[in-house]
């Protein structure tokens, strides 16, 4: 009797896999660095004090974000497919968890595949982001290349609906996010769209993003107004490559309106940026790579103030040698003029405090306001399982 029972519940739960294929894969990306910087202004709980220095210090970026993340895959039958993805940011350094302690603060999304597309829900990259990806000299390295500066602040973004579609050379996306925020559509919503063309060596790409931003207390859930900015980003992108050579560059404008009322959570600015990238694979386990970013601001308004800044630009040298297939060390040497690296800031209030036209990025080096610029110096390792 006990066997008969045992044969039942057992039958009973093989049969979904007899008409459903399902698989759930473990991944993820381990990164350190040991990174030198100069004209570090000090911070004390946070806030910028007196004096000034370098800096030796340890991160988990380097050339990719330390993460771990799952993603799986359901097939419904008839081409048709389930598929969802959950990736965390965490740090190498002191092992606590990135993107402000969520729990999967990089991507957390459900939904559909068809030969037709892609549609997905949840805390997704914008599409603009996704598009130009593979158009930035070093694909979005955090620790080297403005990655907020090329696709703003927002560049994931929450309660998101997106679609992508792949035919042939050209790969399309388009999403909506439903924003922030109850009792209002607009305020804290947006929405973008993107297309890359790609056959043999030459890739082209052009993408377009929008976000309703909010003033500070709208953020914060203390005030009722309907009124919102607009964050506006229009990009562009090619790539070519020549035998082991890939070459890049890009074009990003950008427009940031604040709210009518109250203290804009994104200084408002107008700007033109610039970048281009060569790709040298010099053998097959060493990959050398130069880049220079270049920002022509237009405009930025500081403290109720209009300001113009002077351009920032950067330049990138970076070696990287593959160990083995999953693991590699790279050696990188990175010069802001007129800015922190990354453009972390790149203006100054009267009393000489440094701020920034964009939220800072995953690193926070605040340059002293009477330096030209600032020098990093990196060591690092990855691993990729």
């Amino acid at each position: 009797m006990k066997k008969t029972l045992f044969a039942a519940i057992a039958g009973a739960l093989l049969v979904p896999a007899a008409w459903a294929q399902s698989s759930v894969t473990l991944y993820g990306v381990v990164t350190t660095s040991i990174q030198y910087v100069n004209n570090v202004q000090n911070t004390s709980n946070g806030v910028l004090a007196p004096g000034s220095g370098s800096a030796t210090l340890m991160t988990s970026a380097g050339i990719a974000q330390s993460r771990f993340g799952l993603r799986g895959v359901e097939d419904l039958g008839g081409g048709l497919k389930a598929i969802f993805t959950l990736e965390n940011q965490f740090n190498t350094d002191d092992g606590k968890m990135g993107n402000g302690g969520l729990l999967f603060g990089r991507q957390a999304f459900v939904g559909v595949q068809h030969r037709y597309g892609r549609l997905t829900f949840g805390r997704q990259y914008t599409s603009a982001f996704l598009t130009m990806g593979s158009f930035t000299p070093v694909a979005y390295a955090p620790e080297f290349e403005p990655v907020v500066g090329i696709a703003g602040p927002n560049f994931r973004e929450n309660n998101m609906v997106q679609y992508q579609g792949t035919f042939g050379p050209v790969t399309t996306m388009a999403h909506w996010s439903f924003g922030e925020r109850t009792g209002t559509f607009a305020a804290g919503s947006a929405y973008g769209v993107g297309v890359a063309y790609n056959s043999g060596p030459l890739g082209l790409a052009a993408a377009y993003d929008e976000v309703k931003t909010l003033n500070t207390a709208q953020a914060a859930g203390t005030s009722g107004s309907n009124d919102y900015g607009r964050d506006m980003r229009a990009m562009a992108g090619a790539s070519y490559r020549v035998g082991p050579v890939k070459l890049v560059a890009g074009y990003r404008w950008g427009n940031s309106v604040a709210p009518a009322t109250g203290t804009p959570t994104l200084l408002p600015h107008r700007d033109d940026m610039y970048w281009l990238g060569v790709n040298w694979d010099a053998t097959a386990a060493l990959r050398l790579s130069l880049a220079w970013y270049y920002d022509d601001i237009k405009a930025a308004r500081i403290a109720g103030v209009t300001t113009n800044p002077k351009n920032p630009q950067q330049f990138l040298a970076l070696a990287d040698y593959n160990l083995s297939k999953r693991t590699d060390v790279f050696f990188a040497v990175n010069y802001a003029r007129n800015a922190s690296l990354n453009w972390d800031n790149i203006a100054y209030l009267p009393n000489g405090q440094s701020v920034g036209y964009l939220p800072a990025t995953s690193q926070v080096y605040y340059k002293t306001p009477d330096a030209k610029g600032q020098l990093g110096i990196s060591l690092g390792m990855r691993h990729i399982f």
